[in-house]
């Protein structure tokens, strides 16, 4: 009897002992999974969504529909939602509302609201001058003097930045702009180019590449802003003060991805050709011309000493009001840019285009 107790007590601690490394191994198995979950959740995580303004089929945001076209944003893990927008006013008025996250084109509408005191961050660049002003072959050379606009009809389009900024240099050139100079105003880049065909005005100023259906008319070009002044803004990336503080973050990724797209446009032009001749239904030539013959520079760099300068040149013409309490500063922010940069040039080291980059980062920015 005592032998059965003794062997019915030694099987009841192995007994107890199985059991207790059952538990322990089901212990470990749970661990094991919920680990395994843990990781599976941040991998499988939501990506950050950014919504973003175009005009139709617009290739002026070229960096942009190329990043979208190649999957650049999603490899950043960024869903980039591009949405039509009927025009620029529509646009930075839908990124006030947070309707819009960014609106990458246009200066003009940013910097008139804010002005007016709305709490925009304009971060990042996508276009550099772009304007030229044509007119009839044999008018052209009078043009290498800003003093021969004296007395001149200029057909032009509103808003758009080249005659802006051509308009104060004139003006400091001595000209009287206001009494000296006849402006034209027409409704589209192609009634410039009729215009001066028919010689309803002396010299017009057109952007978008249009510069190339101005030469096929039999026009010249006389005025290129780049020759007056290089690196002048033209469109840049502008967000609300809420998106820029609530996804700094998604907007660093969306300009790394910008970036990459640069790096594919620079190293591949004709496929970069390709892509942006079906995104936008325009005839491969023209899209090459606007991105390859140095009519628009195709920028991500914010720039904000161009935009200071464009600031005070739309006080200088009366565009916004010279008087305004609300200055351009506090609406720049060079930051992500500079962030993105960063990590493209890590991925990249040995890279001459962003070292490129980085050398006018510092040039054009305080």
């Amino acid at each position: 009897m005592v032998q059965y107790w003794r062997w019915a007590f030694i099987d009841g601690i192995r007994k107890r002992g199985k059991i207790e490394m059952r538990k322990t191994a089901m212990r470990r198995a749970l661990w094991a999974f919920m680990a395994v979950m843990t990781v599976c959740a941040a991998a499988c995580a939501a990506p950050a969504t950014l919504t973003v303004g175009n005009t139709g089929s617009s290739i002026k945001p070229a960096m942009v529909v190329l990043a979208h076209e190649k999957g650049f944003y999603r490899d950043e893990g960024l869903d980039v939602t591009i949405v039509p927008i009927a025009n620029l006013n529509d646009g930075i008025t839908a990124v006030q509302l947070g309707k819009l996250d960014i609106l990458p084109l246009g200066i003009i509408p940013s910097v008139t609201f804010i002005s007016k005191g709305a709490d925009l961050v304009i971060y990042g660049g996508t276009i550099a001058e772009g304007s030229q002003g044509v007119t009839l072959p044999e008018n052209a050379a009078q043009y290498r003097d800003l003093t021969a606009f004296r007395g001149k009809r200029i057909a032009v389009v509103l808003p758009e930045t080249g005659k802006m900024i051509m308009k104060d240099l004139i003006r400091k050139a001595g000209v009287d702009v206001e009494r000296e100079v006849q402006f034209v105003v027409l409704n589209g880049f192609q009634s410039v180019i009729e215009t001066v065909l028919k010689g309803a005005a002396d010299i017009g100023f057109v952007n978008s590449g249009f510069d190339i259906i101005a030469r096929r008319r039999g026009l010249a070009v006389a005025v290129d802003l780049k020759d007056w002044a290089p690196n002048s803004v033209c469109c840049r990336q502008t967000t609300s003060r809420k998106t820029f503080e609530a996804k700094r973050d998604a907007l660093v990724k969306f300009q790394t991805a910008n970036l990459e797209a640069y790096k594919f446009y620079k190293e591949r032009p004709d496929e970069t050709v390709g892509l942006l001749t079906a995104y936008s239904g325009q005839p491969e030539d023209y899209v090459r011309h606007c991105l390859y013959d140095d009519v628009m520079v195709v920028t991500l760099d914010p720039a904000s000493r161009r935009i200071k300068d464009f600031y005070e040149v739309m006080k200088a013409n009366g565009d916004i009001d010279p008087n305004t309490p609300h200055g351009i500063d506090k609406a720049i922010d060079t930051s992500i840019y500079a962030e993105a940069l960063d990590a493209m040039q890590a991925r990249y080291p040995d890279s001459p285009i962003f070292k490129d980059l980085r050398k006018r980062f510092e040039l054009e920015n305080d």
